[in-house]
């Protein structure tokens, strides 16, 4: 999700339009907002990645590189499990 912020948007380094665009997004944009579910969306497709590298009818190079984007996925879901704000619930 884009929570757009032109001075911060990596998709706009060259561009002069002031609207995010999402088919140049990079995950390393401080504009990025993950949510609940965009985290266990990451997990999830790191899960699939994984049993598809580890198929024997993947070869060798290709298992690596499905690998590699798993690690990578589980990461990205990983930091923003760590890094998520929580909400505080009111004291009785």
């Amino acid at each position: 999700m884009c929570v757009y912020n032109r001075d911060r948007a990596v998709c706009h380094r060259l561009d002069i339009t002031d609207a995010p665009s999402l088919d140049r997004c990079q995950p390393s944009c401080a504009n990025i907002a993950r949510t609940d579910r965009h985290a266990d969306e990451l997990a999830h497709h790191a899960q699939t990645l994984e049993k598809q590298a580890a198929s024997k009818a993947v070869p060798g190079p290709l298992a690596d590189r499905l690998t590699r984007r798993a690690d990578h996925l589980r990461g990205l879901a990983d930091r923003r499990n760590n890094d998520r704000i929580h909400s505080q619930e009111p004291t009785a």
